[in-house]
């Protein structure tokens, strides 16, 4: 639920629980890989976040309840945006953020003023911070990403198909193996989210990754 900028309460990974059948994670490239470079001022941004707020709400819609960020810069912290929106509206019940991080420290990654100002607005007001590691561990950001699939069964995210060897492509086959269900958009058949006109319509509905052709 909603903590509406009280104190964050902050969880161990051991000490975590949650409904994993009512629980959706997320994944996606962080702003510099995504189209216009998370510029949200263009068209193209516009259709991909309208896109990535229809499937939460269609995550409500099928009863989930909790959703959980990783807290990098692009996806990740837009889904959480749109996650807090959607509760402070009323519309759609009582929602429950949680921010999986990597480490302590990861504010000092998010590169740009906005975005870190974003990034503290959310923490702020998420329901649960969970830490899953520490700076020191170079297998930080896998254990963000295993922690994630390991409590849901539902993974929303966008993915570029020739993007290989990132942390969002592991997250998906990470997902795949475990048996998530994957509503994850294909930057490479969605040509909306690269058309900076008012031609590009935000409320189509986004061309998903055949997940089968992933690698396991």
């Amino acid at each position: 639920m909603y903590s509406g900028g009280g104190k964050v309460k902050e969880i161990s990974v051991r000490d975590f629980s949650c409904d994993k059948l009512t629980t959706c994670c997320f994944t996606g490239h962080r702003s510099r890989d995504l189209p216009f470079g998370g510029n949200f001022r263009k068209q193209g941004m516009k259709c991909l976040v309208s896109s990535l707020q229809m499937l939460i709400v269609e995550a409500v819609n099928d009863g989930y309840r909790t959703f959980i960020s990783g807290m990098s810069d692009g996806i990740d912290l837009i889904c959480a945006q749109l996650v807090l929106e959607m509760t402070r509206s009323g519309r759609y019940g009582q929602l429950r953020l949680v921010c999986a991080l990597p480490y302590e420290q990861q504010y000092r990654e998010i590169s740009t003023p906005l975005d870190k100002y974003k990034y503290s607005l959310v923490i702020k007001d998420c329901d649960e911070k969970v830490i899953v590691s520490t700076a020191k561990d170079r297998d930080r950001y896998k254990l963000r990403n295993q922690f994630m699939v390991d409590n849901s069964s539902r993974i929303i995210g966008l993915l570029k198909e020739k993007k290989c060897g990132s942390g969002t492509l592991q997250t998906v086959n990470m997902a795949k193996r475990a048996g998530l269900e994957m509503k994850i958009i294909s930057a490479d058949k969605n040509p909306q989210l690269y058309v900076d006109t008012d031609k590009a319509v935000t409320d189509r509905r986004p061309e998903l990754l055949d997940c089968k052709s992933l690698p396991i």
